[in-house]
């Protein structure tokens, strides 16, 4: 006996090329085929069928008809970023104080405890300096170092999805870029590096990927978009940062040191370092340092044991003390010039002179790069090298505008 497909497939077929009055093209999509039909609607009303269903059945034969599997449950896109997390995923670690007596409970927040990055496959680990922080605080960076003992525990996943913990030894760390590299003895295969992309090719809007171990939740990913670009942020290493990208997506303490991906690439664009929160949990305001930051600093560290950073040789002023001298709206107002620095005798600071205080020079642009405040005169240095020479242009006193070539020098 036949069954019902059987039958309403052959019922379907005696109708083929008759002339019907309610006719309709409909597209019918079979797993990577998209077939334009056109199909009798008076027919398909009077045996109760929908569009989709009868052209489905219509078009193939009852042993061809697609069996729900597992993936169909995912839209392509879905499936695309479900494969991109398989992919990425095993470059994220889990990282742990050397210190810290367990690991907690899942769900904990400890502190100690937060996320990193595989390098490279000679075991070098990326991560936020204020994961390691306070254990690194108390000893110093310089005596870090010279350390034989491991200061932290390295979880990374295995071929089997497993995690095998590793000691996790200091190389070396930028506590005003709030980064730090470890470096564990793991074999190679296990090893996989992320790819770091270039982050000043982000657009605001596009999508991102965040994976880490929020509250000590292991390898969680969330999803946004880049927000903005080029913001400043004051890090949990109570340094400025600039140039940095805001996102939406997710981010809660333990994400901290974990990578903010392109959801177009599978790329690393950010390094998660910060939350903007009045509660202490997430209200989709994050902030990533760039990948091109980190890169620069990273492999200053791994060469040099310490970063060597530009300087044009000023100390900006507090805002609030900008603020007291002035209508100060924008720029960067110098508070004091290092003697015999690069800008010595070309900029000038806040001075108490006989009439009163007066304010020094603004910092208003460098190079091609508008200055607003601090975070854009630190982005802007990052990009730069001891010995360039930059134009560095100020309003005066008297709010004349002026540009003068300073020659950077080692901060």
């Amino acid at each position: 006996m036949p069954s019902a497909i059987q039958t309403t497939h052959s019922n379907l077929k005696r109708h083929v090329g008759q002339r019907l009055p309610q006719r309709k093209r409909v597209i019918v999509r079979s797993y990577s085929k998209v077939l334009p039909i056109d199909v009798d609607i008076g027919f398909i009303k009077r045996a109760g069928l929908s569009t989709l269903a009868a052209g489905l059945l219509l078009f193939a034969n009852p042993s061809d008809v697609p069996r729900a599997e597992s993936s169909s449950l995912l839209s392509l896109e879905d499936e695309r970023i479900a494969d991109m997390y398989d992919r990425v995923n095993p470059s994220v670690v889990n990282i742990f104080d050397a210190a810290m007596t367990g690991r907690g409970p899942v769900g904990s927040n400890s502190p100690g405890n937060g996320s990193g990055i595989i390098y490279s496959r000679e075991g070098y680990i990326v991560t936020n300096y204020h994961v390691l922080g306070k254990l690194i605080d108390s000893i110093g960076i310089e005596k870090a170092k010279s350390l034989t003992t491991p200061i932290s525990k390295v979880l990374i996943l295995d071929k089997n999805e497993l995690q095998e913990s590793f000691d996790g030894y200091f190389v070396a760390a930028d506590k005003p870029r709030d980064l730090l590299v470890l470096k564990v003895n793991a074999p190679p295969e296990i090893l996989q590096p992320a790819t770091f992309g270039d982050s000043s090719a982000t657009r605001v809007g596009q999508s991102i990927l965040s994976i880490g171990n929020p509250f000590g939740f292991e390898h969680s990913m969330s999803k946004g978009i880049i927000s903005a670009k080029n913001r400043g942020f004051q890090s949990y290493t109570d340094s400025v940062i600039g140039g940095a990208l805001q996102i939406d997506a997710a981010t809660n303490p333990g994400n901290s040191g974990g990578p903010v991906i392109s959801a177009s690439t599978g790329e690393v664009v950010g390094v998660n370092a910060a939350i903007f929160t009045n509660t202490g949990d997430s209200v989709r305001v994050g902030f990533a340092i760039p990948s091109n930051t980190v890169k620069n600093v990273v492999d200053q560290l791994i060469a040099n044991g310490q970063v060597i950073r530009p300087s044009i040789g000023i100390t900006p002023a507090p805002a609030t003390i900008a603020k007291s001298l002035g209508t100060i709206t924008d720029g960067v107002m110098i508070q004091t010039v290092q003697p015999n620095g690069p800008s010595d005798g070309k900029l000038f600071g806040t001075r108490r002179e006989i009439t009163g205080v007066q304010r020094g020079d603004i910092i208003i642009k460098l190079n091609d790069s508008i200055i607003h405040n601090i975070f854009d005169l630190s982005s802007a240095l990052d990009q730069l090298s001891i010995g360039d020479s930059v134009a560095v242009t100020v309003l005066g006193t008297g709010g004349e505008p002026r540009t003068e070539t300073i020659t950077l020098a080692h901060e």
